[in-house]
């Protein structure tokens, strides 16, 4: 992304757009806890993403403060082609586990690591390899 006033608009927009999503889902899940009686420990579910989201989308916001851009074309490409060959890959899975369950019925956390897993193969692979 070139540093055209434009881009860097857009790119502080969905910085905020970001800041407000993970406000709502700390509002979401202070409410689905409030309802639900869920043990301590799953408070740190909602937590990691709301990190996640407050870290990206206050460094988008930061950097169009500065007039820096933050991606290329490059770089979009290749977060793009990783994710959706995770994202099939995952799917497959799902798929061929429901039809054969291969898996135990405990290990649902399974696919969100094997998921994450092909996402880092598949960026290494296209980042350094390709």
């Amino acid at each position: 992304m070139s540093e055209l006033p434009s881009n860097l608009k857009r790119q502080k927009r969905v910085g905020y757009g970001l800041l407000a999503g993970a406000v709502a889902i700390l509002i979401g899940s202070i409410a689905v806890f409030q309802y639900y009686d869920f043990p301590p420990i799953s408070y740190i579910g909602p937590l990691i993403p709301f990190v996640i989201v407050v870290f990206f989308g206050y460094r988008a916001v930061s950097a169009s403060k500065n007039r820096k851009a933050l991606g290329d074309e490059r770089t979009a490409e290749l977060l793009t082609k990783a994710s959706t060959n995770a994202f099939w890959w995952l799917i497959g899975i799902l798929l061929i586990d429901s039809t054969f369950t291969i898996f135990p019925d405990e290990a649902n956390n399974l696919y969100i690591f094997v998921g994450l897993a092909v996402y880092a193969l598949y960026y290494v692979y296209y980042r350094y390899i390709e």
